[in-house]
């Protein structure tokens, strides 16, 4: 058989159907199995010029925060103006001078336990520098993965070792930087790169969204013949992944549920439903959110406290700035009319914030015997502050990987 065509029936979430009679843990050790073997079938790793590769602009999991990837051609040339601009932004959200060449040389963490806490673009910049500091120390772990598109490598795997090669490269001038060892596939495999994805680190809630977007844009078209414009035909990201977020017109195909749910990693049908709300988000909303990494629920709790998607912009704005974010982005001027009642603060928290556990431990205090309502609430706050410390766990874990 030959390798094009091996590639083309290697779907690995098409040869792996589960019933109801299949495990969890034995379906997801057939699914690594096919991909497993399908790696087996990848070129071997080989030096690519970093200025021959580009992102792909689909791909669910971001590196670049909204406000700088807007400030971004796409072209890999203008990364050094880009990552310039990163800097300024940065110096502005912390009001003082931010040393990027300091970091990238340091032979330690700079930072010290008294400085206070990154703003968002900061610390976004900091996990990436981390990142270009070990492939400096350490080199390359492992290769990116690319697919030919044109006389160009398209990204489906390693976008963030890319760009630290980048960073590196601008910075250093080094030549071992321009290029970066990439295995090769015919073409990039949304359902390999959601594995990755999912293997790699918890996704927050848009990226979630993303993810659930091209995978059943990918599903409709295989199974229903639907077609879907490409993401260069909107304006905004945003709307691209929107195509399917009418669940009555572009519903999950009939027997597809389970490999949706295993393919992007959640446990219940009601969550796809969840992610899929999120489709529907005013557009500064889903770059506030995609930038400070909120998760589902809180996300859910602001959408229940707004009148309208003005009102839930401002809230999104607030929660922002509250969280020391000073890129809100598309300003929303309050309404004339008297606006309702201020939230509880600790109703906006998000987990790992002091406001969190005193309204976790407030609901579990009062969950008890006869209190259906309670207990629900309570069970509710339990399954989300699971999630957040899985996304935490996996978090660590990428970290101790790189």
């Amino acid at each position: 058989m030959s390798r094009k065509k091996y590639l083309q029936d290697a779907d690995p979430f098409a040869s792996v159907q589960p019933s109801a009679e299949t495990s969890f843990e034995a379906f997801d050790a057939e699914l690594f199995g096919v991909i497993e073997r399908v790696d087996a079938n990848r070129q071997a790793a080989v030096p690519v010029s970093i200025m021959d590769i580009q992102p792909d602009p689909a791909q669910p999991r971001r590196t670049l925060p909204s406000v700088i990837r807007q400030e971004w051609s796409g072209q890999p040339a203008d990364l050094g103006d880009l990552f310039m601009r990163w800097q300024q932004r940065v110096e502005d959200e912390r009001g003082t001078p931010f040393d990027l060449g300091a970091y990238l040389d340091a032979e330690s963490d700079l930072r010290d336990a008294d400085q206070p806490e990154p703003g968002p673009l900061e610390r976004i910049l900091l996990e990436l520098i981390a990142l270009a500091v070990s492939i400096r120390r350490e080199g390359l772990t492992n290769p990116i993965t690319v697919a030919p598109v044109g006389q160009r490598y398209l990204i489906e795997t390693g976008e963030r070792r890319w760009l630290a090669y980048h960073l590196l490269h601008i910075h250093t001038g080094d030549e071992r930087y321009q290029h970066i060892a990439a295995r090769t596939v015919e073409k990039v495999n949304i359902w390999r790169q959601a594995a990755e994805n999912n293997a790699r680190a918890n996704l927050n809630a848009i990226s979630r969204a993303r993810q659930f977007a091209v995978l059943l844009m990918a599903l409709l078209t295989e199974k229903e013949g639907k077609k879907y414009k490409s993401i260069d035909s909107f304006k905004h990201e945003q709307d691209y992944y929107a195509q399917v977020a009418d669940g009555n017109r572009h519903g999950t195909p009939r027997n597809t549920s389970e490999r949706l749910l295993n393919a992007m990693g959640l446990k219940h049908v009601k969550q796809i439903g969840d992610y899929r709300a999120l489709l529907r988000l005013p557009h500064p909303v889903w770059e506030l959110a995609d930038d400070l990494q909120w998760t589902e629920y809180f996300i859910r709790s602001l959408r229940e406290q707004a009148r309208d998607d003005d009102h839930l912009i401002q809230l999104a704005q607030k929660a922002a700035r509250e969280q020391g974010y000073s890129s809100p982005t598309g300003e929303v001027k309050p309404p004339r009319k008297p606006p309702r009642p201020k939230p509880n603060h600790s109703e906006l928290s998000a987990p790992g914030s002091r406001q969190y556990y005193a309204e976790f431990t407030r609901i579990m205090r009062k969950a008890g015997p006869g209190k259906s309502r309670a207990n629900q609430q309570a069970l509710s706050r339990i399954d989300e502050f699971r999630r957040w410390l899985d996304e935490q766990a996996a978090i660590l874990r990428r970290y101790m990987d790189e």
